[in-house]
């Protein structure tokens, strides 16, 4: 008998199934087909294949499977309670600091080690990442975005896993110096003065002074909380380094801190367009940011957004099909059973991504 075939999400992938075809990303096979799934396997898929869905071999009986909608919302709900519950300690974590108390590393680390871990979903976290969030709370979602992001990007580059414990670290700790800064020039609506921009570029210096006594907290933190907005033309902060005196730990954190402030509603600017935002770091960023970092960073997150819905400039409603690594802002998308290639479209854009 000829065996069904069954077009799933890869969320609803289970140990023991069977793929009907090879799944192949930039010309090497990352998953062979007929080949009975397991829980590492399904995993690299999850956080791998660019595809959404898969094709896959099943009996009579297991034609029902969970709705691939009800299953990623709940996949969403459930990233969005863990990242709600990271931003409620950090919330408490930077309120310490604003009292002067001895920074406690302890729930950094068990997060950090959470993030590692646990957390393989990359879809639902950066979809939590860039929808709109509340700008009162921007800097304990900042804190968490850029840990979430910054782990990501080190997995993606082959870390080993002592360096992407501590790169995690570096990058929920980045930040903790603007709890010293006026709040009222932190989250001036207005345009900074050159003395308000001065004040707010010594976070990296006051993040530094908060941490490095902390006993036992290794070196490569400390140097990668003071050197994140170091740029590789020198035109960064506080020391002016470039190229390969900056870090490798403050190169990866400064592309997760520029997508996360570029994709997050804040009191001075509106959020963009994360597939523009992905554009603007490939194409206007090359001499501030490590191009092979930016290039992995911007591949990856790409796959992420094939299969996602947006909204369009002229009010319709579209689903991204493919997109063009080197266009990636004009994909192929399909509204209405219409396909769409936005790059022969001069007055049609997409202005948000949807929920």
């Amino acid at each position: 008998m000829k065996p069904n075939v069954k077009n799933i999400s890869i969320y609803d992938l289970k140990p023991n199934m069977i793929l009907t075809e090879n799944l192949v990303l930039d010309g090497v096979t990352l998953v062979a087909k007929e080949i009975a799934l397991n829980s590492s396997v399904i995993k690299k898929i999850v956080e791998f294949y660019p595809s959404n869905t898969v094709h896959i071999y099943v009996s009579g009986e297991e034609l029902v499977v969970p709705s691939s909608q009800n299953s990623r919302e709940q996949s969403l709900i459930q990233t969005e309670n863990i990242l709600n519950r990271f931003s409620n300690k950090i919330d408490i974590f930077l309120d310490n600091l604003q009292k002067d108390s001895q920074p406690d590393l302890t729930e950094i680390k068990v997060m950090s080690k959470e993030i590692l871990d646990n957390l393989s979903d990359y879809g639902s976290i950066i979809k939590n990442i860039t929808s709109s969030k509340n700008i009162d709370e921007y800097l304990t979602r900042h804190c968490v975005n850029v840990a979430l992001l910054s782990s990501m990007l080190g997995k993606w580059l082959n870390l080993p896993k002592n360096e992407l414990t501590l790169l995690t670290h570096t990058a929920f700790l980045s930040d903790i110096g603007k709890t010293k800064i006026n709040p009222t020039v932190l989250n001036k609506p207005s345009k900074l003065t050159n003395l308000e921009f001065d004040e707010v570029k010594k976070h990296s210096l006051y993040a530094y002074d908060l941490i490095k006594n902390i006993p036992l907290l290794d070196k490569s933190v400390i140097l990668g909380v003071l050197t994140h907005h170091e740029r590789l033309n020198g035109s960064g902060y506080p020391l002016g380094l470039k190229e390969d005196k900056i870090s490798t730990f403050a190169k990866i954190i400064a592309i997760a801190d520029t997508f996360d402030a570029m994709t997050s509603e804040r009191v001075y600017s509106k959020k963009q367009n994360p597939l523009k935002v992905l554009e603007v770091l490939q194409h206007d960023c090359i001499d501030l940011l490590d191009y092979n970092y930016i290039t992995t960073f911007v591949r990856h997150m790409s796959n992420y957004y094939t299969g996602e819905m947006v909204k369009l400039n002229k009010g319709s409603i579209g689903k991204i099909i493919k997109i063009d690594i080197n266009n990636i802002s004009k994909p192929l998308i399909s509204v209405d059973s219409n396909f769409i290639d936005l790059q022969k479209e001069k007055n049609l854009f997409i202005i948000d991504m949807l929920p």
